[in-house]
């Protein structure tokens, strides 16, 4: 057998894990950012992103030189090209000022999550066992959202200056292409005059047309890399309002992380069927227990009399659905929304049937408006309905 490490032309493996791999939001955030930064949705006809912002808001006239020729008519005939130039301009400080506001949140976003990491790393460092396990998984799943937060933020503003950049070298190179329109000009101009005997100030219908044939060549080639810019940042677009909608399911987990049962008044909290002796994660690493579908559900709804037509259900498998889970030590939750039933719910048909019937009943008090943030009576009150559902599947399963 050939030895890997003596043959040079073996290559070596390399480990493509990132700090964001495994959580697919994330994964998200970091795959569109690094689009943005690839300046591949950069048409082209452009090229690169060389000029300054200040191109934008710079006073550029290349055609003021031909008032000095003394042609008034020759410059309603280029308006044209000066439009085009006057369309590219913006405000470069507003710009720099908003895309810096991204990079603020940004930078806030990765203060909070050091904090949050150091106080872990502080304060539960002597804490072990099953419970210590689940709130790790937990705290790295909130501290993975948070940091694709911040770097989706830092995305928006490195788009937002993208942008800004690509539109000022836009504007440049239109500037350059009316200089060289001129200097084209400067040379036919007088000689078009002349061979109709006129001077400068003078214009017949011929040598008008030979300007708008001239301004017309300048306006397509104009018009090529205008079409360019919008077209690049039509391609940018959808980055942009990918990028917005991460963040906000990213905001959205790590205030479902959390949430610790409805301390928040304004929020309904969220009620819990307690976990038994095997955690969502093994179940689900290990595929234990009964299928997890919909079938399973209604099957075992049936047969012990569980009510949940009507009910948005939802089996759980996300990892980080999974750890907040094994971290409040529940095997299913129940929302305004709907059931959400974790992978051990389903470890054994009774285990299923107290957790279907326990959730059903808190179903009732969300629809009943009995849900406070007093959430015991209410437990107390799902605890003791089981026993009549597992009777009831044991009944018909005789």
């Amino acid at each position: 057998m050939t030895d890997v490490a003596a043959n040079p032309l073996i290559a070596a493996r390399q480990d493509s894990t990132e700090w964001y791999t495994g959580l697919g939001l994330v994964e998200s955030v970091a795959d569109t950012v690094a689009g943005i930064e690839s300046g591949s949705w950069i048409d082209a006809t452009i090229g690169g992103v060389s000029a300054g912002l200040d191109a934008l808001g710079a006073v550029l006239d290349p055609l003021g030189s031909l008032v000095s020729w003394g042609v008034a008519w020759l410059l309603d005939h280029v308006k044209p090209l000066s439009d085009a130039l006057d369309w590219l301009a913006g405000d470069p400080d507003q710009i720099t000022a908003f895309a810096q506001t991204w990079r603020n949140v940004a930078a806030n976003s990765a203060d909070v999550a050091a904090e949050f990491q150091a106080a872990l790393a502080t304060e539960i460092s002597e804490w072990g066992g099953a419970s210590a396990e689940a709130y790790r998984s937990y705290a790295a799943t909130q501290l993975q959202a948070m940091d694709g937060i911040g770097r989706g933020a830092g995305g928006v503003g490195t788009l937002v200056e993208a942008a800004g950049l690509l539109v000022a070298l836009v504007r440049e190179m239109v500037r350059d292409l009316i200089a060289d329109f001129v200097s084209v000009l400067a040379v036919r101009l007088p000689m078009w005059l002349a061979e109709a005997g006129l001077t400068l100030g003078l214009a017949t219908p011929l040598v008008v047309a030979q300007v708008g044939s001239l301004v017309a060549k300048w306006v397509a080639r104009i018009g090529k890399v205008v079409t360019a810019l919008i077209t690049s940042l039509r391609r940018l677009a959808p980055m942009l309002s990918r990028l917005g909608d991460l963040i906000d399911e990213l905001s959205d987990l790590v205030r479902r992380l959390g949430n610790r049962g409805g301390t928040d008044s304004a929020t309904p909290p969220v009620l819990h069927s307690r976990s038994g002796a095997v955690s969502n994660r093994q179940v689900m690493d290990e595929g234990l227990g009964l299928p997890r579908d919909r079938e399973t559900i209604e099957r075992y709804a049936e047969l012990a009399g569980v009510d949940l037509r009507g009910v948005n259900i939802d089996v759980i498998e996300t990892p980080d659905d999974i750890a907040y889970l094994d971290f409040m030590g529940a095997i299913a939750r129940t929302d305004a929304d709907g059931v959400q039933l974790g992978p051990a719910a389903f470890i054994d048909e009774e285990t299923l049937v107290r957790t279907l019937g326990h959730e059903s009943i808190h179903v009732e008090q969300y629809r009943e408006g009995r849900v406070t943030s007093n959430t015991g009576p209410l437990e107390d009150e799902a605890y003791a309905s089981e026993d009549r559902f597992v009777e009831e599947w044991r009944r018909n399963t005789q």
